[in-house]
């Protein structure tokens, strides 16, 4: 199968319906193949594709101390999982919503926002060993087989058996990986207080709990939360001490993690991009979708007759030497008209301009690289055909807008990260949140530390906050408190 085949068989630990932004089409100078997932052989095949597609899409979190740590927890759990010939990867990607997935052949990813949600390394843990279960059951190929025996003439019905059969896995993944966490030394309660905090995110951003579907691919919340929370009551275990002494020492390696949206990757601030790190500035069209990922900055009408992107074309001082590649390579390569191509001036810096068409007609887009601070940047319009002349007065327009960032747009930058502080006996978290000037409400600071809304907090309770700090760029940064200074990503890659 492809790598996004391969990506579309992941197994998350938690459904997110999408709600990672997976923008423009796959990268198409790659060529892909079938690959159907008979042996382990295939599965490591797939898995190494369709990995170099999530780190494209998601991007690597930078911190290497907590990347290392990670691993390190990920590989004590996958000692104790089913034997295969699948060598272990763990990495924890980008995005801030909790989630985690496993590809075939044992790449594993967690997101920054299930870091940020668990509490102790035993929750940690917890997510990691389910994941180690879909990889060690073989579960893409397993759900391969089952969609290549149920065909799609069964609509709904067919549909909702494959639907079944995935909700069969998560149980088994669940019931699993409590197995292999408290075989390892982990308590195997932990993966239930995960489950739970989970669900009270998703309550936090959809306002309700999932419903329970036919055609879900995950069993219900509370139903996983339940037979978690039963089963980790059975299970016999014994304390092994972890990689990190304690749950105080946990919470401290998190401390500086960002919360929510990632300056360094770039903000939007109403319809303008910021990028503090690389200096600019590029403002998209009012009332747009914009996407913001590691591959490009994109923006789309409501219409979706159009995409507008930013996205780097490595470094150089001559947009025109840019241009030339895509003159000399990428166009004939698809066969698109040149209809123009010339070299313009954009707030005084040398640019190249050419518009083209697909040899159908069907499609027009204008293309404009420009040169700033040692790198080419290419701002793109594609167009349906038949919308061109209208999109591509915008497209011009927001080439213009292309400029460094000014004293107040850099100062605007703001950027919020996770500290630990101190609960008083008896207080509320909107009291403790006042006091301790918390960014997050109460509502948000319940969530993350898996509390509820009008709990009272014990003396010397740890509490996960968020503190809204000016965005420093590289180089000015402080170290995080609980490893390696954070590297900004300093190019969105093509």
């Amino acid at each position: 199968m492809t790598a996004r085949a391969a990506i579309a068989l992941c197994l998350a630990l938690v459904a997110c319906g999408g709600a990672w932004p997976r923008p423009g089409p796959s990268d198409s100078s790659r060529p892909k193949r079938t690959t159907v997932l008979a042996t382990e052989q295939d599965e490591r095949r797939a898995g190494e594709e369709a990995t170099r597609d999530i780190i494209g899409e998601f991007g690597l979190m930078s911190d290497s101390a907590l990347q290392a740590y990670v691993q390190a927890v990920g590989e004590r759990v996958a000692r104790h999982a089913p034997v295969h010939s699948f060598s272990y990867r763990f990495q924890v990607i980008e995005p801030w919503i909790p989630n985690a997935l496993a590809l075939p052949g044992g790449a594993i990813f967690v997101s920054r926002g299930i870091l940020a949600l668990a509490s102790s390394e035993d929750e940690l843990a917890g997510v990691l060993a389910h994941e180690v279960i879909h990889v060690a059951k073989r579960h893409a190929s397993a759900q391969q087989q089952i969609v290549s025996m149920t065909p799609f003439a069964f609509g709904l019905y067919g549909y909702a058996q494959i639907a079944a059969y995935a909700r069969d896995q998560e149980r088994e993944a669940d019931r699993g990986g409590q197995q292999v966490m408290a075989a390892a030394g982990y308590d195997p309660r932990a993966l239930g207080d995960m489950l739970r905090k989970l669900d009270q995110v998703d309550r936090l951003q959809l306002g309700a709990p999932q419903l329970p579907s036919f055609l879900q691919t995950h069993p219900s919340p509370t139903e996983r939360t339940a037979s978690a929370a039963a089963l980790g009551q059975e299970i016999a275990w014994t304390r092994t001490p972890g990689i990190a002494r304690d749950d105080d020492e946990f919470l401290h390696r998190l401390e500086g993690m960002v919360t929510g949206a990632d300056p360094s990757e770039g903000v939007f601030v109403g319809s303008r991009f910021l990028h503090p790190d690389l200096d600019f500035g590029v403002s998209f069209p009012e009332g747009w979708t914009l996407v913001n990922s590691p591959r490009m900055v994109a923006a789309f009408p409501p219409e979706r007759v159009a995409r507008f992107a930013l996205e780097s074309d490595g470094s150089g001082d001559d947009p025109k030497v840019a241009a030339g590649r895509f003159l000399a390579v990428e166009g004939p390569a698809a066969h698109v008209q040149i209809l123009d191509a010339r070299t313009i001036e954009i707030d005084g810096r040398p640019a190249f301009q050419v518009r083209a068409w697909t040899p159908q007609g069907s499609l027009a887009g204008q293309l404009t690289w420009i040169a700033y601070n040692g790198s080419v940047y290419r701002l793109t319009a594609a167009v349906s055909s038949q919308f061109a002349e209208q999109f591509f007065g915008r497209a011009r327009s927001m080439a213009r807008s292309f400029r460094p960032l000014t004293p107040e747009e850099r100062e605007s930058i703001r950027v919020e990260r996770l500290a630990i502080a101190r609960a008083r006996d008896g207080e509320t978290l909107e009291a403790f949140s006042k006091r301790v000037a918390n960014a997050w409400d109460s509502t948000e600071t319940a969530v993350w530390n898996g509390l509820r809304p009008d709990a009272r907090l014990g003396a010397e309770q740890a509490v996960k906050i968020a503190r809204s700090e000016i965005y420093l760029t590289r180089g000015e940064a402080a170290p995080r408190a609980g490893g390696a200074a954070a590297t900004p990503r300093s190019q969105p890659s093509r």
